[in-house]
């Protein structure tokens, strides 16, 4: 029914866009002049911020701003094929619209013809990006009254789609924003086969080792997600009063696999196994957004925030011979946030941001099967923060510091702890041709209330897993340089070097029990750090009617105790992009990729390579994609994570419609009325708080 009700809509827009429009000749003969092309610059750098002017044909190809800015190809930043936004080095960039903070269903719901250009900081001076480290802006057109509504929808060939509605309307001083979304998942081909090896020390001092394999036959994956939000702006020259209501229904009544299990040497027989579990997430949430010019060198902005989340989660695990392993939770989260930040500017002796900033989690969890117990954990982080930053001519630099007073309250366990943050930044710009860039960044992190529970959770017959109420903060440093090289429109480079590293982190241990293997959780473990380095460069060529962008990406890594990892991964991505009129068309190509699945775990991802090409045709008011990826690969296999501990090794083979040929047709329509308005800060779907469930 969903499907057919998706498919409805796409194909009635589909259908309406076939209706032509004719341009009528003009009825004056006009004299030919000689041609004048004024062409100015769409691409400058600058110390403080650089800036980019989308073309008309990049506006008219793209449904969504992520869309919009991989078009644009700006040398700071990086699309992956998901539409994630970062940094060249892979660092988190946040998005703003018009100084407004927002979010990825923001970024769907943008008229992107209302687009005037885009601006990206590196550690911006401006207390409306709230001390964000990485910043894009988009720059939107003004309008005085009116509004519209958009709808966005796609469907793919792996029974997946969704379909979002956006509207608009704004009067005087005030906008106020309806939106709601849908998405669902029906897939068959997902889950994994996975191998494991136990080494498992016995009594008479010989280590018995053997291999489990679970091979997957069957695989059932559905998954369904509501969410309405209602956005009301308040704006003039001196107040900005945002606020936004928001909630999420996340529904996966199924997500199953089934197939056997063989051991080596054959201790038993092959033997069948399924496992067949469900997750329910409901969430509602507040935010705000306030900003009041007190004067020409006085600023407040507070920005709150209050998020509930309340979770059912359910497992039932089954091995012929060994029994049935039952497994629930159910959560109820809280969280409240907000950031006070006091601005004060000295003129030419440049500004300082005075801070604030409060968090609170609360999580209370009730689990249910192997184990049966109850969780109760708080969070609690406070702490000042000042801001200097100054620009000089050509250089632009922010030094910041702060402390954090961290509180973890867990069942009878107390940790207090209070530790600094620093940021640091240097920019020089000779001219609007050339950036270099260095920065470093230092803070604590608090664990996750999930890491901390006592529970032991059995899993299977040979696994069970746990946390740690023990856990304290750990620290992070981070550093690294940017060159960019913008000689003309046509032209662009840049070149990076980043590294992480983590201090008194905690990771997964994996111990030997009399059942088997327990996952725990173990602070401190090795040492960890990372580097990432490489260069991006995009070339226009024929009146910018081709577009051709390259990246070259290396990472290596030491991930110390308990998993002793040394890797470096090298990998690449061009892509192409050619514009006919009101067609466009596109291919894009990604090696194969390594890389850890974060500092808490010894996981080494493998990706395929993906690749595909598309097709779009666009006006005014429509937009049509069709996408057609991996078209000549047609197993199931995906991803492939490999790690290796003292006792326990395990790898696992995913199987997913991500790297199978895949064909998808995206629509977007955008019907406008009165005298247009400001477009592009629509209500999007909010978020809850993470659960506190063990996992």
């Amino acid at each position: 029914m969903r499907n057919r009700f998706i498919n409805s809509i796409l194909f009635a827009m589909i259908a309406a866009s076939v209706m032509a429009q004719t341009e009528t000749p003009d009825s004056i003969k006009a004299q030919e002049l000689e041609e004048v092309v004024v062409k100015g610059r769409n691409q400058r750098l600058g110390a403080e911020v650089s800036t980019y002017i989308p073309t008309s044909k990049q506006r008219n190809a793209s449904q969504t701003a992520a869309d919009l800015l991989n078009r644009m190809a700006i040398p700071q930043i990086k699309i992956s094929a998901n539409d994630d936004i970062t940094d060249l080095a892979g660092k988190s960039v946040d998005v703003f619209i018009d100084f407004l903070p927002a979010t990825k269903e923001d970024l769907q719901g943008m008229r992107m013809q209302d687009v005037k250009k885009v601006e990206y900081y590196d550690f911006p001076s401006d207390p409306r990006f709230q001390g964000k480290a990485h910043v894009v802006n988009f720059v939107m057109q003004k309008y005085e009254y009116g509004g519209y509504v958009k709808a966005h929808g796609w469907e793919n060939t792996s029974n997946g789609g969704q379909i979002s509605l956006f509207s608009k309307l704004q009067y005087k001083r005030m906008t106020f924003d309806i939106a709601a979304g849908y998405f669902y998942l029906n897939q068959n081909h997902t889950g994994g086969d996975v191998y494991e090896t136990f080494r498992l020390p016995q009594s008479d001092g010989s280590v018995n080792v053997f291999e489990r394999n679970s091979i997957q036959g069957k695989g059932k994956w559905i998954k369904n997600q509501y969410w309405p939000t209602f956005k009301a702006l308040y704006s003039s020259d001196k107040i900005t009063i945002l606020n936004v209501v928001g909630a999420s229904f996340d529904h996966t009544p199924r997500n199953n696999s089934s197939g056997f299990i063989e051991y080596a040497p054959a201790i038993i027989e092959c033997v069948n196994y399924s496992q067949n579990s469900s997750n329910r997430v409901n969430s509602i949430s507040y935010s705000g957004y306030w900003n009041f010019i007190l004067n020409d060198k006085n600023t407040i902005n507070f920005s709150p925030r209050y998020a509930y989340s309340h979770t059912n989660t359910g497992s039932l695990y089954d091995e012929v011979g060994s029994g049935e392993f039952y497994n629930a939770a159910r959560d109820n989260s809280h969280q409240f946030s907000g950031n006070l930040t006091y601005t004060h500017s000295f003129g030419k002796w440049g500004s300082l941001n005075a801070m604030f900033q409060t968090i609170i989690t609360s999580n209370n969890t009730r689990y249910y099967g192997t184990a049966n117990t109850s969780d109760n954990a708080r969070t609690y982080r406070v702490g000042p923060g000042v801001q200097y930053s100054l620009s000089i001519g050509k250089v632009y630099g922010m030094v910041g510091f702060g402390y954090h007073w961290d509180r973890q309250k867990y069942l009878d366990y107390k940790d207090d702890s209070a530790a600094p943050w620093i940021d640091f930044s240097l920019q020089y710009a000779p001219n609007d041709h050339h950036s270099i860039r260095g920065e470093f960044h230092h803070m604590k992190s608090i664990p996750s209330s999930s890491y901390r529970s006592a529970a032991i959770i059995q899993s299977n017959p040979l696994m069970s897993y746990t946390g740690n109420p023990n856990l304290v903060s750990y620290g992070s440093y981070d550093a690294g340089v940017n060159y960019s090289f913008i000689p003309n429109n046509k032209f662009s480079l840049s070149a990076f070097a980043s590294t992480w590293i983590v201090d008194n982190r905690y990771v997964y241990d994996y111990v030997p029990t009399e059942t088997g293997i327990l996952r725990t959780i173990r602070q401190p473990g090795g040492g960890y750090s990372q580097w990432t380095y490489g260069a991006y460069a995009s070339l226009r060529l024929f009146d910018s009617k081709l577009q051709l962008t390259a990246q070259l990406t290396g990472t290596s890594v030491h991930n110390g105790e308990p998993y002793n990892l040394d890797k470096t991964n090298l990998n690449y991505a061009f892509q192409a992009t050619y514009y006919l009129g009101n067609w466009n068309f596109s291919g894009l190509y990604y090696s194969p990729q390594g890389f850890p699945d974060g500092c808490m775990v010894g996981t080494w991802m493998k990706t395929k390579s993906y690749y595909r090409i598309a097709a779009g045709w666009s006006n005014s008011a429509w937009n049509l994609q069709l996408q057609f990826a991996n078209f000549a690969r047609w197993n199931w296999r995906s991803d492939k994570s490999i790690m290796h501990s003292r006792y326990y090794d395990r790898i696992e083979q995913t199987y997913s419609i991500n790297d199978h040929a895949l064909a998808r047709l995206s629509v977007t329509y955008t019907f406008g009325f009165g005298k247009k308005i400001q477009q592009g800060d629509e209500a999007s779907q909010q978020s809850g708080v993470n659960s506190g469930i063990l996992k």
